[in-house]
């Protein structure tokens, strides 16, 4: 019995070290296509496309659009699970996300859809 509780154990902490996230900056992000990681980097410029068919809203890291190093997008859909609307809220804010990187059109970028994603980072001392 006590073999298997420690068995039990090691394959425990196994799957919590298997599942860690990894934490990358928004300038490091290209490198971890199709991967599952937290980016942290600061919201430079934000768009809500309420006029498209998806209503996504856009929040891009470091340098304003067309520029970004890392975009993030929240459907139309998922803009309710916010308690504020997404594009004022993040704007100019040290972020980090977390989900999966994905390309499009050649650029890195991530799709979130609640506000349990995303936290804020203190400037001042950042965590990266």
């Amino acid at each position: 019995m006590k073999t298997w509780i420690i068995s039990l154990a090691v394959a425990f902490c196994t799957l919590q070290v298997g599942q860690a996230q990894i934490k990358i900056t928004d300038q490091d992000v290209i490198h971890y296509v199709n991967q599952q990681a937290t980016v942290c980097g600061k919201i430079a410029s934000t768009y809500f496309d309420s006029i498209s068919r998806r209503k996504p809203t856009f929040l891009n890291f470091r340098y304003p659009h067309p520029d970004e190093t890392f975009t993030v997008i929240i459907w139309g859909d998922d803009r309710k699970h916010f308690p504020e609307a997404p594009e004022k809220y993040f704007k100019n804010k040290q972020v980090c996300v977390t989900g999966k990187i994905i390309l499009f059109h050649n650029q890195p970028e991530m799709i979130i859809s609640s506000p349990e994603q995303v936290q804020l980072e203190d400037e001042n001392n950042p965590s990266n």
